[in-house]
């Protein structure tokens, strides 16, 4: 299977659970209110699952941080752009956050992780670089980062309080829990006696995917044209086509891997991340907007997905 059939594939898991999602709504099932439940079972179960796990049992080498750094730069490059454009534009603070989490974060681990694959079929080497670069690059960050943007860009009472609120969060508490494990080199998924909890932590994880995305298919309304047409071009313009194309460029100018390259063009290139509209839900911000843009980025990054590795790739 071709590279774009499995990103097809999984973009079609994707619409499929999105699909689910508002069908349920529409029969009364689960109603727009039960998003942010699903939000927060995301932000304070699923989430902090995933952050202890990775870190617990991470094993890293120094060179390998290279990319995922590269990575962490160009998220915060295009927060601060999004961030500086939709000012200039005269954009509402809600609706600058739909367009700041949607213009940085990307779908790395579901969908990157699936063209990784195809690409380099029974290579651990690549997917573990992905890896690396997907949760040191994308997946921590917008972990940490999230619920800081989340309570910048949401309601007047949350404010930067709800930003400071990440520090008494499930997410603090299981990234300075995964720290100290890994760095004591305590058991792990080996052992008889920890086993347990690290299955427990693999399932919540697999739970992340279809939970984020119902909460944002709940979230969906229909949009007014005039209303997504330029945060959509933002987002365009800066998480599907500048990002990538500047991650392939500094990768060729640093000398990375072909390997490294091909993996961080990817990876930079996939369409905005479900968990920004799950964290703007989950702090009062414009999710409505935020859900839009995810919906309508994901089916254009199959087109600039592939324009870009053909401008940038090796």
């Amino acid at each position: 299977m071709s590279p774009l059939h499995q990103m097809l594939n999984a973009i079609s898991v994707i619409m499929a659970i999105y699909l689910i999602a508002l069908i349920l709504r529409k029969h009364q099932i689960l109603s727009e209110e039960h998003s942010l439940t699903f939000a927060r079972l995301v932000t304070d179960v699923c989430l902090p699952a995933i952050v202890f796990k990775g870190l617990a049992s991470q094993s890293i080498r120094p060179d390998q941080l290279e990319p995922a750094g590269l990575m962490l730069l160009l998220e915060i490059a295009c927060i601060s752009l999004a961030w500086a454009v939709t000012s200039l534009l005269g954009f509402s603070r809600s609706r600058q956050g739909a367009v700041v989490f949607c213009s940085a974060f990307g779908s790395s681990t579901f969908l990157g992780y699936s063209m990784v694959t195809q690409m380099y079929p029974g290579n651990g080497t690549a997917l573990g670089e992905a890896v690396l670069i997907s949760e040191l690059g994308v997946g921590y960050p917008i972990f940490i980062l999230g619920p800081v943007l989340a309570g910048c860009f949401g309601s007047e009472r949350a404010g930067w309080k709800a930003s400071l609120g990440f520090f008494r969060s499930p997410v603090f508490f299981a990234l300075i829990g995964g720290l100290l494990w890994g760095i004591l080199r305590l058991p792990g998924k080996d052992s008889a006696l920890t086993a347990p909890l690290f299955h427990l932590a693999d399932v919540l994880s697999g739970a992340l995917t279809p939970l984020a995305i119902i909460s944002v298919g709940l979230m969906f309304r229909r949009p007014r044209v005039r209303v997504i047409l330029l945060p959509l071009a933002i987002v365009v313009c800066i998480k599907l086509l500048l990002k990538p194309l500047v991650a392939g460029l500094a990768a060729s100018s640093l000398g990375f891997p072909e390997v490294w390259h091909d993996i961080l063009v990817i990876l930079a290139a996939m369409p905005p991340a479900v968990l920004g509209a799950v964290f703007l839900r989950r702090y009062g911000g414009d999710a409505e907007l935020a859900s839009t843009l995810l919906l309508t980025a994901t089916l254009i990054s199959v087109a600039t997905l592939m324009a870009v590795f053909w401008l940038v790739g090796t």
